[in-house]
């Protein structure tokens, strides 16, 4: 079937009256319905407040082990939607958050990565989706994002991508006897492919779901533009000229450089300001069907805590920070590949995926009638598609 016949609103309603295996493994062509929109670690727990926490729902394996779950207007099932958080893990002292489902199923691990501005929550579907498939799945905040803490770090995708090898590793358990299959969405597709080229020991396939990234030949590291705060900073010819919040031997200031910083401080904060009030827009603009108020919650969530400001400076220039380029952990990265790519997404359109494609033919392409985060978008498909190709992929 072509990926046009099935979206996001027939794949919920057929959920509510399926068994979630046959609803998954279905034809995704086999229901039409509504009508798109136009456009090492030590482990806590958050408190539960949902009364399905951990437990076996209904069509649930007896032993799986799932978060608080709710179903959408559709009647698919989805994570509820817990304020405080889920799991945490310490990494290089900081409490980060996860999400993790179906820990004592006997399938393949599978750890998602999320994109700029979201958090585990993203995944939201495609977690108790894929632990209802049999497969052990984990979902991190990365530093700086959602409920993982809110502080100045020197954040660049070798930072990210480091904290995925490390979070894969020693949270989710991954082995060179026991890999695990890698999903990432926009930056966090990065951040992904970082950590599947830096430690393909413990990779059994990763999958890039409309990453983020500058894969021409010939591209510099970083983003493909400067982001307004690197300008307005001037720091954006290389890395070398972005300081390390954390360095506890700072070399001195000039009054140039505090002029700079301070300016683009403000720059950033209006940008946080004026984004922080245009959630839903922005989501709109990037999504093909409608937008839920839990999502936008979600990542209004995140803007209130302490230190969020300061933050997301540094995390506007990550992009300048970073040393290795796209194209080159792309070329370096020998395993299995999956595109999962939303078709409509006007940031990351299927040229970049063609061009993913030119490096690497050997990938599975995977297109679907979706936007910028088609796992969220259209979740029942993509859930699927990434089932059926992570059961194939050898250990």
């Amino acid at each position: 079937t072509e990926a046009g016949d099935t979206d996001r609103g027939t794949n919920r309603t057929a959920m509510a009256t399926a068994s979630p295996a046959s609803v998954l493994l279905r034809p995704s062509g086999a229901h039409r319905h509504s009508k798109p929109r136009g456009a090492s670690a030590s482990k806590t727990r958050a408190p539960r407040s949902a009364p399905l926490a951990r437990a076996a729902v209904e069509g649930a394996r007896p032993s799986l082990s799932l978060p608080p779950l709710e179903r959408d207007d559709n009647g698919v099932e989805r994570l509820a939607l817990q304020t405080e958080g889920w799991s945490f893990w310490e990494w290089r002292g900081h409490r980060c958050n996860y999400i993790s489902a179906g820990e004592t199923n006997d399938g393949p691990i599978v750890v998602l990565v999320h994109g700029f501005g979201a958090h585990s929550y993203h995944w939201r579907y495609t977690v108790p989706a894929l632990a209802r498939r049999g497969f052990r799945v984990y979902a991190l905040c990365m530093l700086g994002y959602g409920w993982s803490p809110k502080v100045e770090e020197p954040y660049s995708m070798e930072f990210w991508g480091q904290q995925v090898i490390d979070f894969t590793r020693d949270v989710a358990g991954a082995s060179p006897s026991d890999k695990a299959v890698v999903a990432g969405n926009s930056i966090g597709a990065l951040a992904a492919l970082y950590a599947a080229s830096a430690a393909p020991e413990r990779c059994r396939g990763l999958c890039l779901v409309n990453s983020a990234g500058n894969f021409e030949e010939g591209a510099k590291p970083g983003p493909e533009k400067p982001t307004l705060a690197q300008k307005a900073v001037g720091q954006t010819k290389g890395p070398d000229g972005i300081r390390d919040p954390t360095d506890p031997n700072p070399r001195p200031y000039t009054a140039l450089e505090r002029a700079r910083e301070a300016i683009g401080r403000i720059v950033a904060t209006g940008i946080f300001y004026f984004t922080k009030v245009r959630i839903k827009t922005i989501l709109e603009q990037v999504y093909e069907y409608p937008v839920d108020d839990e999502l936008v919650r979600s990542i209004a969530l995140a803007a209130e805590d302490p230190g969020a400001i300061g933050t997301f400076y540094q995390l506007s220039l990550a992009g300048g920070r970073t040393r290795v380029t796209a194209g080159e952990l792309l070329e370096n990265f020998n395993g299995p590949l999956m595109l999962l790519w939303g078709e409509k997404d006007p940031w990351m359109t299927p040229s970049k995926a063609s061009r993913i494609l030119e490096i690497k033919p050997d990938a599975y392409y995977a297109p679907v009638v979706a936007g910028h985060c088609p796992h969220d978008d259209a979740p029942v498909e993509c859930s699927a598609k990434l089932a059926d190709w992570a059961e194939a992929l050898p250990a």
